[in-house]
């Protein structure tokens, strides 16, 4: 029976949602790549702009073996979920700084997913060991 351990609500929280992002990114690049079917979402350039899809896969799969790794509270996925969060938080604030708080509405949320993701799981770290 100890080989079942009760899963926090916010840990299933966050997995959720780092998944859901990380499958949403996946989309998006691939509909970008083949397709060509999403306008420029940035005021940049379009190489610049593709020079953000091989780390934004990257991120993506940090996102979901973090999220697996969280939903089963192991110490692998809060190392690689502490990851992701760092090149999320990396790739938001760069938007940020492109854009110059233009896109806030879409870069603010993130944010604070990070910023909250990093400290709640701070906290509740004991349960990874």
């Amino acid at each position: 029976m100890d080989q079942f351990k009760r899963v926090p609500l916010g840990i299933i929280a966050i997995s959720v949602v780092m998944f859901f992002v990380a499958l949403a990114t996946d989309i998006f690049w691939i509909a970008k790549t083949a397709t060509d079917a999403f306008p420029s979402t940035m005021p940049i350039e379009e190489r610049v702009s593709d020079a953000f899809a091989a780390p934004d896969i990257i991120l993506s799969i940090f996102l979901y073996v973090g999220a697996i790794g969280l939903f089963r509270l192991k110490k692998f996925g809060f190392i690689m979920s502490y990851l992701a969060m760092g090149m999320w938080l990396f790739d938001s604030t760069l938007v940020l700084g492109i854009t110059r708080l233009d896109r806030i509405n879409i870069v603010g949320p993130s944010l604070l997913f990070v910023v909250f993701t990093l400290i709640y799981l701070w906290i509740k770290r004991k349960i990874f060991e």
